[in-house]
Order: structure tokens, then sequence, then C-alpha cells
């Protein structure tokens, strides 16, 4: 069960998230610095795996169960990782 502070603060982080990745990608654009480009993916699938288990109990909550929401979550975010860490390493 998903409370309303719960759905409030995801909201929150995609927001600010989404907004994070607006100005990696606009560095991106600027720059045309492919590393930039693969920071901004990663941080998109990061930010995204880290609220699916809220996004899902909201959407999903019938055919999901809380704690398979919070596996496939991590499933999400350790691609969302290696994908920050590649691009920092590659730079």
């Amino acid at each position: 069960m998903i409370t309303g502070i719960e759905a409030i603060l995801a909201a929150i982080v995609y927001l600010i998230g989404g907004a994070f990745i607006l100005f990696i990608y606009e560095a991106y654009t600027h720059t045309h610095q492919r590393n930039l480009l693969m920071l901004a993916i990663g941080m998109f699938i990061l930010i995204f795996g880290s609220n699916f288990d809220v996004l899902s109990g909201l959407v999903l909550s019938d055919y999901v169960e809380d704690s398979t929401a919070r596996v496939i979550a991590l499933l999400i975010e350790i691609p969302g990782i290696l994908i920050m860490l590649y691009s920092a390493i590659r730079s």
C-alpha cells in the first residue's frame, strides 16, 4: 500500500532528477562529449528504477507484489549505475 506522502516524494524525485538529466543533456548538446550522453541515460535509468516500487504500487498494485517490485527496481538500478560508471571511466 502506497501512502500519499510516498507518491508525493516519488514525484519530487522524478522532477528533480528530470531537471538534473536535462542539465546533463544540455551540456552534451554544447560539447558533444558522448560520456555526458551516457551519463544522462544512466541517470535516467537510475532515477526511474529508484522509484519503480512506488510507481508499480500506484499503477500495478493488483498485478505486482511489493517484494517483486523492489527486486525489479533494484534490477533496473544496477544497469543505470553501470552505465554511469562506464561513462566516468571512459572520460
